[in-house]
């Protein structure tokens, strides 16, 4: 319970601070496909392993986005076939800036197209699904970004049985000249649970470095490469990618 509680309260201030920062947005609606490559599947300090396996991921996505919603499917597989996921979400942003949203992670591994897959089965310690509540808050006046996860729905038991409520809780910062961008971020769970099954505290520390080379108007190929260290597991992670993103903008 007093989990629970902590999670809504920090909700709750996320809601309240960025009420005060509204203004007039774009109505415009824009399609976004994007094919992305990885080394490696990457995910709030969690990388090789059983989860992702150790190949590379192939990992497409459609996103349909404007002023006030954001929403999506995402799917991924390693080559490996032990990290295959598909991963509708939908979020609604009241004011600039703020978004809050939901993310279905359906991630069966290598169950997914078989009868063990359990699609439609939450059940707290025998589901495939995660579902993540999510709150995010950029700053208007410098580009420092606020985000937290709780998984409240789906695979999360602790000891005693009971909804964990596993949370991710990260701090990142952004800087573009030109196509080259820097994206660095820290995140803590701060009680153990899926990131982590003994111990909360600091479990990503995280460097993204990307270059967008432009194909064709508005058609763009980012190279990145990511740099990652897990304080909690004493792991570091490193990988490249590259997207091919594709939008397009209609009224």
């Amino acid at each position: 319970m007093k989990k629970a509680v902590v999670v809504y309260s920090l909700i709750s201030l996320f809601v309240l601070q960025a009420y005060s920062q509204g203004e007039k947005r774009n109505d415009n609606w824009t399609v976004v496909g994007n094919v992305q490559y990885v080394t490696q599947h990457y995910w709030r300090g969690l990388g090789k392993g059983p989860l992702f396996g150790e190949a590379p991921a192939f990992e497409p996505s459609i996103m349909f986005l404007n002023k006030n919603w954001n929403m999506g499917l995402f799917a991924a597989g390693s080559f490996d076939g032990v990290y295959k996921a598909v991963i509708p979400w939908i979020s609604f942003s009241p004011v600039k800036n703020l978004w809050i949203g939901v993310w279905d992670i359906y991630s069966p591994g290598k169950k997914l197209w078989t009868s063990d897959a359990k699609p439609f089965d939450f059940g707290l310690t025998t589901s495939n699904h995660f579902v993540d509540a999510v709150v995010s808050y950029q700053l208007p006046w410098f580009p420092l970004s606020l985000k937290w996860t709780t998984l409240v729905a789906g695979k999360d038991p602790n000891a005693e049985g009971k909804r964990n409520f596993t949370t991710y809780a990260e701090l990142s910062y952004s800087h573009r000249w030109n196509d080259f961008s820097v994206w660095g971020g820290v995140g803590v769970t701060p009680w153990k649970g899926l990131y982590h099954r003994e111990k909360g505290g600091v479990n990503n520390l995280e460097l993204k470095l990307q270059y967008n080379f432009r194909l064709y108007e508005p058609i763009t190929m980012p190279l990145f490469t990511k740099i990652a260290y897990n304080p909690l597991s004493e792991q570091f992670h490193f990988l490249v990618g590259a997207n091919l993103i594709i939008p397009y903008t209609f009224k």
